[in-house]
């Protein structure tokens, strides 16, 4: 079991590097004063949107234009008059940056603004996987640990046992994976600054719904692991009288 489960867990991390790399955004120039109001040329084309890779293209472009008007509006003199004078130079970028992506390839600006706010599903799915793949180790372990500790005829001290821990796996499980999250985007956009685009990540999202299904996996993790130890068990006894 213990190799089964380093195996997958390798497959895991794997499979996120890849994605990172494969979804990486071209990041801005970590030379502030080598930093512009623009974002890598390309040629002009036409995107036709009812294809995938096609909007999968101006996601990216889009979302490049935005990460690079932020970091150029983070080295900006105007920063240091005030938050007003910052989004003013940060937006009057990105609008320049959206016009130029909508002429080269015949898009309407507001459509390559709306795209920008778009977030890349493949990637979200394989961060949020990875993580709940550590977290349902973790769980199970932690239920191991805890059933442990109490008789077959404790029945009602271990089901209050592991409401208690699964809270406390929650409460620190959403600090983590906040932070998890944070730092996967962070490596995509190539930006330490994230600014407003932290409030996208599905993690700040649909926060209510991940509490609720980390409670419920937990859960879950917990019967199935006090009916394996249980079994287990038995059978043990069973192997002792024969």
């Amino acid at each position: 079991m213990g190799r089964t489960v380093r195996a997958v867990v390798a497959v895991a991390l794997m499979l996120l590097i890849v994605v990172i790399l494969s979804k990486r955004l071209p990041a801005p120039a970590a030379n502030g004063q080598a930093r512009r109001c623009e974002i890598p040329a390309e040629p002009p084309r036409p995107l036709h949107l009812d294809r995938f890779a096609d909007r999968g293209h101006l996601r990216a472009e889009a979302a490049t234009a935005e990460s690079w008007a932020i970091a150029y509006a983070d080295v900006s003199p105007l920063r240091q008059q005030g938050a007003g004078p910052y989004a003013d130079v940060r937006d009057q970028c990105m609008a320049m940056l959206f016009v130029r992506i909508s002429q080269s390839h015949a898009i309407d600006v507001g459509t390559v603004r709306e795209y920008a706010q778009q977030r890349d599903i493949i990637f979200d799915v394989v961060v949020l996987f990875v993580f709940a793949f550590a977290y349902v180790i973790i769980a199970y372990q932690l239920v191991g640990a805890v059933t442990h500790r109490f008789s077959s005829d404790e029945r009602l001290a271990l089901i209050a046992a592991v409401i208690i821990v699964s809270v406390m796996m929650v409460f620190f499980g959403m600090l983590v994976g906040d932070s998890w999250s944070i730092g996967a985007e962070v490596l995509r956009v190539g930006n330490g600054h994230l600014s407003y685009r932290t409030e996208r990540l599905p993690w700040r999202q649909y926060r209510p719904a991940i509490i609720a299904t980390a409670l419920g996996v937990f859960w879950l993790v917990a019967a199935v692991r006090v009916k394996t130890e249980r079994v287990q068990a038995a059978e043990r006894r069973g192997r002792v009288r024969h």
